[in-house]
């Protein structure tokens, strides 16, 4: 099977051509003109995406508080299991080539509109993505000042749970729909090894997130009652 090449032009042209569908369905405002896109190499996956998330939010030594066969394994399993992550801190959406490109064209559509979903969230609930931010510098104080304090640590990320299962819930069900509606034929590349099977072992609660709140969203959506869900956390 052949290989999907793609470029920044390709990447760009896509984001084009699923934005609209994206929209149309959300009801929000993209600001297309000010979202950018950058293809990534497996080996930037980590640094670019979780360390320069943490970076932007003024946690700089993450990775150092880290034991390092912890920081490895968390290295292995992004850059190994992830296809691409939408940015808040830059506006930007990023694809890890090489995890995407056993894909096809429209299963890249559906990749970048699960993106363009958190593009939307970003834009139309600002507040709710700053919160988040929030709570995870607060871990990070707690984490750093008592690394044996773990309840307070739990307590933290029992209320960032419920917020990323709704964000990446409600870019789940954009997915599916998108694809049952317009790109039927679309194969999205999916990995069955090491990383897959550990991912599965240890990140079951972030694999949790892209499912568990997606009858809630279906409901909301079949009722147009969508913004009483992001409601629900005060934004």
């Amino acid at each position: 099977m052949a290989k999907l090449m793609i470029d920044s032009v390709l990447l760009s042209a896509m984001i084009r051509d699923v934005a609209p569908l994206v929209s149309y369905e959300t009801s929000w405002d993209l600001q297309l003109t000010t979202l950018h896109s950058r293809l990534l190499t497996k080996e930037m996956g980590y640094e670019e995406i979780l360390l320069g998330r943490l970076h932007h939010i003024g946690i700089q030594d993450w990775d150092g508080m880290m034991p390092d066969i912890l920081e490895h394994m968390i290295e292995y399993l992004i850059e190994e299991n992830t296809l691409a992550a939408y940015l808040p801190g830059r506006g930007e959406i990023v694809v890890i080539r090489e995890n995407v490109d056993d894909s096809n064209m429209d299963g890249l559509r559906l990749i970048l509109a699960h993106e363009l979903v958190h593009r939307g969230q970003h834009m139309a609930h600002g507040s709710l993505f700053s919160h988040v931010d929030n709570l995870l510098r607060q871990a990070f104080v707690e984490m750093k000042s008592d690394t044996t304090n773990i309840t307070k640590m739990r307590l933290i990320f029992e209320q960032i749970q419920p917020i990323m299962t709704l964000l990446e819930s409600h870019a789940t069900y954009i997915q599916v729909f998108l694809k049952q509606t317009y790109f039927p034929d679309a194969r999205v590349e999916t990995h069955f090894n090491i990383a897959a099977l550990l991912m599965r072992l240890v990140g079951m609660p972030k694999i949790a997130q892209y499912t568990d709140a997606i009858p809630q969203v279906a409901a909301a959506a079949t009722s147009g009652n969508i913004e009483s869900l992001y409601a629900g956390f005060g934004d």
